[in-house]
Formats: structure tokens, C-alpha cells, sequence
């Protein structure tokens, strides 16, 4: 066929790979949707992008997303819907080549170890011409190998050979040899020899290295500190932490292939300190392991690979650490955690095949002594308060703090740990579900008698919930306020500049439902709040400002009503309900009241839909404040039963724990000596397997699903009264059904030792006896570059540093080794490609396509966005915001966050 010739190979090939015209991998684009979950975008599909670059969507997830993405918020900003960006992604990248200047031949950048910011282009000359190499190469050939001497496979060799054999050893390059040693790389590259001792010099050929070891620090959500309390001795209510502070490591092993140093493995963990007032609960967190296949002898690559995390693990516990954390999450296909572009023949693992790596791993860890016990996270952290939750009375009548003593202890506040995540995805959902309680297009014909103290609900929040829903959010006036204000949709573009902290009726009413409000003052200081905001955005005199007036006086004459209907005090008319601010409003704090139906005689509320066709009318109840209907769960309505009322059906759990007996094994196996088999058992429990899952639980309330056998068996029986510690239940359940995948691993002795485990510490102590950490005090410097994976990713995409074939893999070792160890070097941190400047916050990158050059014309095509045609190779623009605003073709450009900057550096 016709050979291929492009603006960048010219139809050239290279000297040294011998071959011709080599497409990179375009940046990734990833799917925030909620049909995708972190699903990659596919190459020719039609996207969504943020113009911070930080969301993509596809066009499959784009219809059902929100007018304002709560996801998508940087520096304070909301994003929204139609503000997102259509592209396509259908860019390619050819390698870039160089030109010899003595024989006029082509290479590729890659091939010739070429950093075009630091090395002159204008002086290259390629292998072949450079003839003065070959009498050093005669001299080095002289020299005999000796025990010192360091080694390198060849490629397509299985044997290493002396390094100084190598003909073709780029000494301008940097290897790993030069970055410093600590006592923990040492400790884990001694162990790493000892299990390749048995192939002949392979051990000489790999080198481990921390090339980042710096201080971090995250937020905890707000819906872990509201729900979740810290362990104290006193018992006494402890909220967690805004933030928490741990030190992160980056471990990586090179290996020498050609004579150049490839990373084939790297591993960041989180290593944390406790608390100031509880130092023993040190623990550390294995965050992410990646690898590529290009390491040698292919046989010792698992074994290796566990040695290095053995290893760790043991430097820990000498250390001081007491345990250890780990989440078997594999990356979605085509993602990458710290290599960009793994070869294509190395498959991305499956949950199972992962499960069964650490297995392996954890089981050598026993059999080595330093792992004493392994145990599921949610067995370690979440069955025993499940069960003491599930077994406690509610509170009749409740102390002002019973909400708080509800909560359950936290788990460990681990950076990046499921079930935060988690407990952040349900509550948010929630959240969502209840917002849409009263549409803005209802028309209500608010017709509402007097509360009656015969239908209240036994929780007060449930009351004043109900009393917003039906009784405020009913009325005309409250139609401005019965959601968040879309300010994209109303073209309010200062409205969030305006009102900082922005609150509505459907947001107030869903958090009573939830419990999220502390005392029934604070219910009032949110509806306060939503009323000065709406005077504040809206002049004197504007019907928003007279709406907002109207509906906060309703809503105290109701308050006041329903604070009466509770015959704890004798009203006066003013003032009636601040007699009552301090009431908790705890789903737990229940008050006494005459549960008796309403009479078919009660007031109703007429809702009409303007947007309904029909015209039809739905009626609901507005004068009874029963919980039945605010039942937070999936069901709209549950009824109150007596058989329920009175504890007699099963939650979740409870379903779940009446199943084990089916499901139990014949034979308990001992985890200290039974192998991978018993640390697979152990963390499935007593569980069923058909209730287990290896995939991430994820609701999606816009589209029906199969139930699973779980669901099935659970939901036509819940609990009929949601508790305060609801959302605990609810991570439990999901950390429940994931439970194979986290690992909760003890690196401390018990106190009284079996003979077994007596020999298991015996094997710990010789196994540690070379480890010395006694100048562990001797902080290793900070390497910007290496101290996020994200930034080591973005570096990687930005330059096009892959490791999916073994040449790139050299380069890409080769550069990123450059920018470790300078870290302001050029290239590091984007520079805008017009004026020069540092890029901040977006890159707006231009995509670039492969024109081919027409043999009969000698024209390219197709033609360029200008019109016209262009013979020189595809120059990369990268543009800064203020340039990118001048561009006449503007979507030709993505924005790609940057996250590098000169101040982080």
C-alpha cells in the first residue's frame, strides 16, 4: 500500500527503532456522569467538558444532568449545565523528530533521549555519526566485571550483562542511582535482592528508591464530621476534625534495560500519627500501587512486587505504626494511577485478580510475622456499633444531646478512603431527593385548618418538616424559595458573588429530614437567612422581596401553632415558639403525643402541575404533621403499622445476619497458617456470597434497575422510623457489601501468644534485624513533582511521558528522573506558547490531527482552520486563559486543569 507520510515524519524513518510515523496517547478524558462512574470516554465520541477542565460527560450521561453541577465547584464557583463545552475526541499526536545535522537524518524525539528544553536541537547528531564513541566503547569493553559492578538487561535477553558492555549508554542521562537513599529504599531494596538472588545478577540490575516523602493534609466532609464522632476514653461526644495531617511516601524501583533506568513499580502510602490525645492509633494507608510489565526475569515479578510491600509494611511496624489499611480497587480500564499508557498487552486487572494479588501478598506478610491479623474494614470498624445501634431504644423522652451520642465512631479518616466517599455520594443524594418535594411549577390552593396535637408525628423535626412541606411551601408566596435559585437558568450571573451562603425552603426541609439541624433555633436562623438573602439580591418593593416578608411571617404563625399543639406551655400569641429553640432535632429526640388517625374530614391542599396537560389535581393531607409520608428511604410513603411500630421488622442487616446460617463454612481455616485461602475467608465472614459485591454500590434514581437478590430480600421490610444514625447505617451496609475489598491489617502482637504465633515473632524479628531506622530522623528533601500522583500524571500527559512500549519507557523514566531532581526546570510547569507566560488553573490546549501529505499534489490535507495549507510539522499550542480569549477558532482548544504551579514547586 501507499507509505504513510505526515507534516511530522515527512515519510522519513527512524535510525535507531527503524521505524516510521508513531502516534501518542491523547490526554485522558474521563465521564463524571452517572451512567458512566469513571468510565473513558471513547476515542471519536461527542463530550461535555467544564471550562476548568476538571468534568467531562459524554453524550450518553449529558441529558440527565442537572441545570447546576454541585460536582463541579473551584474557588467557590458553580458550574452549570449550559455553560459546558461541546467537543469531540478525536485528537492525535505524532511523536515529534529531530534531524541530524551531519547525515540529514530523521529521529525521533523518544529514540534520541532529546529534552528540547534543555539540549540544542541545532547540534544533534545521531548514533551512527558520532564516531568518537566508538573508541571509549573499545576501552570499556576492557574492563572485567566484579562484584560491584552494576548490570542491565538487554532487550530480548534474559540475561543482564555488565553495564560498561553496553555500546549504546547515553551518559547525558540521568538513572536512579543519583536520587538519595534512606533507610526505608534501602531496607526494601535489600529484601528485593535477596528474593532474586537466585537469578544471576538480575539483582544488580534494579534499584529502589523514595523519591517523595512530604507532608500532607485534607478536609473531612461535612457530612463525616456531622454524622460520625472520634472514640474518646471519657465517652464524651468528640466532632472530628476539619482536616487531618499525614506524611506521603512515593516508592519507586528502577530497573536497568539497555543500560537506561525504567520504573516499573511505584507505590504511594499515607503514613498517619493519630491524635494529639491518642498516639497509639498510628496506621498506615497503602493508597496506590502501579506497575508495567517491562520488568525482568518475568517470573519473579509478583513475588517482587509483594516483597516491596512486605517490606514496607515491616518498616512501618518498626517504625511505630500499629496498622495498616488497604482498598482492592483495580483502575477502570484505560486509566492509569501513576504510569501513563500501560503496554497494551498488559491487561488491567479485574477485582478478583486483584483480590487475589493481595491475598498472596498478605499471606507471605503472616508467614514473614510482620502482619499479625487481617480483618475485613467493616468487621474491625463497623459490624460491632451497627449492632449496638440497631439494638439501642429511641430516646422517650430524649436528652438535648441524644443525637450526638447516637453517632457512631469514626472510622479512620484515611485521604482518598471509600467510605468517605461514600458517605459524601449518599448523603448528597438525599439531599437531592428530598429538594424536589414541591416543584416551583405547583400551583397550590393553600386551604390548611388547625394543627392537631392528635396526628403529630413523635419527632419534632419530622413535625416541622412536615409543617414546611404542607403547610409553607404550599402557599403562592413560597414559589420563589421551594429550591435553589438557578442562576444560570434566570441569568443571575452576580447572584452567587451577592449571596455567599444561598439557602432555600426545599434545602431547610431536607435537612429536617435528615436530622442535620442541631436545635429547632437553628431550623429558624436557615429560614431567616433564606429571607434576608432574597432582600438582599432584590430591592426594596420587588415581589421576591414582598414574597420573602410574607412567607417568613407564615412561617412563624405556624411554628408558633405547632410549638402549641405540643401543650407544654400556655401560649401568649408573641414569641411563642423561642420558648422551645433549645428542642433537639434529633430523629432520635421523640416526644410525647396521641398517635391517632386523622378524621376524613381534614383540611386538604389542592396541587396542581401547570406543567400537567390534564389539568388533574393531587390532594395531600396538610393538617395532620404524621412522619408516614417523610419516611426517608426509598419508598415515597411507608404506613404506619403496629407490627412495625413495635420493632418487628428487619432492617438491612438484620436481613442479612437472619442469611448466614446458609452460608456457612464447613471448615474455619487458621489465618496464621492456612495460606491466601484463609485471609480470602476471613474477610468474607459468615456473609453470603450472593450478597457480596466487588463493584461499587451506585444508585441511580433516574433509571429502574433489576434488584439484586440483596435488594429484594431487604426492601419490603425496613425499618419504619429513620435514626439519627442513618447514614452510618447506610455506608455500613455499602462497606458491608464490599467488604471482601478492604483490608484492616494488625502489625502488633496480642498480648497472650500461641506457640504459632510465638514463631511468627520470632520469624518477624530476623526478618527485620537488618532494617536500621535509627536515622530516620534525617528527613528526606521534597520532590514537588512526585508529592501528588495527580501532578506526576499530569507531567506525564503534558509531555507525553508513556510507558506502553520499552523505548518510551526509557525516555519517560529518563525525563521524569530530570524533573525530579529539578524540579523549576523547564517544561515542568506549562507555558503559554503565545506570550510566553506561566499557565495557572486551565490550559487551553489545541488538538491537533495527523495531515497526510498527497503524493501527487504535495499539498497537505486537509486544510488548516485558516484555510490555507501548511507543509511544516503540527507545532503544540498551549494558550493562557487571556490568549486563549483572542482566538478566532476557539474550538479547536480543550481546557486541561493545571495543578503545577511555580508557588507549589
Amino acid at each position: 500500500g501507499k507509505s504513510h507520510a505526515c507534516q511530522q515524519c515527512k515519510g522519513r524513518t527512524c535510525s535507531i527503532c527503524l521505524q516510521g510515523c508513531l502516534q501518542h496517547e491523547p490526554a485522558l478524558l474521563v465521564c463524571f456522569g452517572s451512567n458512566c462512574a469513571g468510565s473513558r470516554i471513547r476515542k471519536g465520541a461527542v463530550y461535555y467538558i467544564t471550562k476548568d477542565g476538571s468534568h467531562q460527560f459524554c453524550d450518553r450521561c449529558y441529558p440527565g444532568l442537572p441545570s447546576t453541577l454541585v460536582h463541579s465547584v473551584q474557588n467557590g464557583a458553580l458550574r452549570y449545565k449550559q455553560e459546558l463545552l461541546k467537543r469531540k475526541n478525536d485528537e492525535e499526536i505524532a511523536e515529534d523528530w529531530i534531524t541530524c545535522i551531519e547525515c540529514s537524518g530523521g529521529v525521533h524525539l523518544v529514540c534520541a533521549m532529546h529534552n528540547g528544553f534543555v539540549h540544542d536541537e541545532s547540534s544533534y547528531l545521531c548514533p551512527g555519526c558520532k564516531t568518537s564513541y566508538s573508541d571509549k566503547l573499545d576501552e570499556g569493553s576492557e574492563m572485567e566485571a566484579n562484584e560491584d559492578t552494576v548490570y542491565s538487561f538487554l532487550s530480548g535477553s534474559d540475561d543482564p550483562v555488565p553495564l560498561h558492555t553496553i555500546k549504546n549508554s547515553c551518559s547525558r542521562v540521568l538513572d536512579s542511582d543519583s536520587l538519595p537513599e534512606c533507610p526505608v529504599s534501602m531496607f526494601i531494596q535489600e529484601k528485593v535482592k535477596n528474593v532474586m538472588k537466585h537469578s544471576a545478577n538480575a539483582s544488580k540490575t534494579i534499584t529502589i528508591r523514595v523519591i517523595s516523602d512530604c507532608k500532607r493534609e485534607f478536609s473531612v466532609p461535612k457530612a463525616v464530621r456531622r454524622y460520625f464522632r472520634m472514640a474518646s476514653e471519657s465517652n464524651d461526644v468528640v466532632t472530628p476534625p476539619p482536616s487531618v495531617q499525614y506524611r506521603q511516601k512515593a516508592i519507586a524501583m528502577f530497573q536497568k534495560i539497555d543500560g537506561l533506568d525504567i520504573c516499573v513499580f511505584c507505590m504511594y502510602v499515607q503514613e498517619y500519627n493519630g491524635r494529639a490525645d491518642d498516639p497509639s492509633d498510628k496506621r498506615v494507608y497503602i493508597a496506590y500501587i502501579d506497575s508495567v510489565e517491562h520488568f525482568r526475569p518475568r517470573e519473579l515479578r509478583t513475588q517482587v512486587f509483594h516483597e516491596i510491600l512486605i517490606a514496607y509494611l515491616a518498616t512501618a511496624r518498626e517504625r511505630g505504626y500499629r496498622a495498616a489499611q488497604i482498598w482492592a480497587c483495580p483502575p477502570s480500564r484505560g486509566n492509569s494511577f501513576v504510569f501513563w499508557n500501560h503496554p497494551s498487552s498488559q491487561r488491567t486487572p479485574t477485582t478478583e485478580r486483584l483480590l487475589a494479588w493481595y491475598h498472596g501478598a498478605l499471606s507471605r506478610a503472616i508467614d514473614f510475622g510482620v502482619v499479625t491479623d487481617v480483618k475485613s474494614l467493616y468487621e474491625s470498624h463497623f459490624e460491632e456499633q451497627l449492632r449496638e445501634i440497631s439494638d439501642s431504644p429511641a430516646q422517650v423522652p430524649s436528652r438535648p444531646d441524644a443525637h450526638l451520642k447516637e453517632r457512631m465512631i469514626c472510622p479512620p479518616l484515611i485521604d482518598g478512603d471509600f467510605w468517605i466517599e461514600e458517605a459524601v455520594r449518599i448523603h448528597h443524594a438525599e439531599i437531592a431527593k428530598h429538594l424536589k418535594v414541591r416543584s416551583q411549577t405547583e400551583v397550590c390552593v393553600w386551604n390548611v385548618g388547625q394543627i392537631s396535637d392528635r396526628n403529630l408525628d413523635a419527632c419534632p423535626a419530622l413535625q416541622v418538616a412536615s409543617m414546611l412541606k404542607d403547610r409553607v411551601m404550599t402557599h403562592p408566596s413560597s414559589v420563589p424559595f421551594r429550591r435553589p435559585v438557578n442562576a444560570a437558568a434566570m441569568k443571575l450571573h452576580n447572584y452567587h458573588k451577592i449571596i455567599k451562603n444561598p439557602i432555600d425552603l426545599g434545602t431547610i426541609y431536607s435537612r429536617c429530614l435528615l436530622g442535620e439541624y442541631h436545635e429547632l433555633k437553628n431550623v429558624v436562623d436557615d429560614v431567616e437567612l433564606m429571607v434576608s438573602n432574597a432582600k438582599t439580591f432584590n430591592p426594596p418593593g420587588h415581589i421576591v422581596s414582598s414574597m420573602a416578608t410574607e412567607i417568613l411571617g407564615l412561617f412563624y404563625a405556624e411554628l408558633n401553632a405547632l410549638t402549641n399543639a405540643w401543650k407544654r406551655y400556655s401560649t401568649d400569641g408573641e414569641g411563642v415558639w423561642e420558648s422551645y429553640a433549645d428542642t433537639s432535632m434529633s430523629l432520635d429526640h421523640l416526644i410525647e403525643v396521641d398517635s391517632v388517625n386523622a378524621s376524613s374530614t381534614q383540611p386538604i391542599v389542592l396541587v396542581e402541575d401547570d406543567r400537567s396537560s390534564d389539568g388533574s389535581r393531587s390532594h395531600s393531607s396538610s393538617d395532620g404533621l404524621s412522619s408516614a409520608p417523610l419516611k426517608a428511604d426509598n419508598n415515597e410513603a411507608i404506613s404506619t403499622d403496629a407490627s412495625t411500630a413495635e420493632g418487628k421488622s428487619l432492617t438491612k442487616d438484620n436481613q442479612l445476619d437472619s442469611r448466614k446460617a446458609k452460608s456457612t463454612p464447613s471448615k474455619v481455616l487458621n489465618i496464621l497458617t492456612d495460606g491466601p485461602e484463609a485471609v480470602m475467608q476471613r474477610l468474607a465472614g459468615n456473609d453470603p456470597k450472593d450478597t457480596l459485591s466487588s463493584r461499587k454500590p451506585f444508585k441511580n434514581s433516574n433509571k429502574k434497575r433489576r434488584r439484586s437478590s440483596l435488594d429484594s430480600d431487604t426492601v419490603a421490610e425496613v425499618s419504619n422510623r429513620r435514626r439519627q444514625s442513618w447514614l452510618c447505617e447506610e455506608v455500613g451496609l455499602s462497606i458491608r457489601r464490599m467488604r471482601t475489598c478492604f483490608f484492616s491489617c494488625s502489625l502488633l502482637p496480642n498480648d497472650e501468644m500461641s506457640e504459632t504465633e510465638h514463631q511468627k515473632l520470632q520469624a518477624y524479628r530476623s526478618y527485620v534485624s537488618v532494617f536500621r531506622g535509627d536515622d530516620e530522623a534525617r528527613d528526606l528533601r521534597g520532590f514537588s513533582l512526585a508529592d501528588t500522583r495527580s501532578a506526576l500524571l499530569e507531567l506525564s500527559q503534558f509531555r507525553n511521558f508513556e510507558f506502553d512500549t520499552l523505548r518510551r519507557a526509557k525516555y519517560s523514566t529518563a525525563m521524569l528522573l530530570y524533573h525530579i531532581h529539578h524540579s523549576n526546570a523547564p517544561g515542568t510547569i506549562p507555558s503559554c506558547t503565545s506570550c510566553g507566560g506561566t499557565i495557572t488553573e486551565v490550559r487551553w490546549h489545541k488538538v491537533k490531527k495527523v495531515s497526510e501529505i498527497s503524493e501527487a499534489k504535495g499539498v497537505p490535507r486537509p486544510k488548516t482552520a485558516s484555510g490555507g495549507s501548511d507543509r511544516q510539522p503540527t507545532v503544540r499550542e498551549d494558550l493562557c486563559a487571556s490568549c486563549y480569549a483572542t482566538r478566532q477558532y476557539k474550538d479547536f482548544f480543550i481546557p486541561i486543569p493545571v495543578s503545577l504551579s511555580s508557588q507549589s514547586m
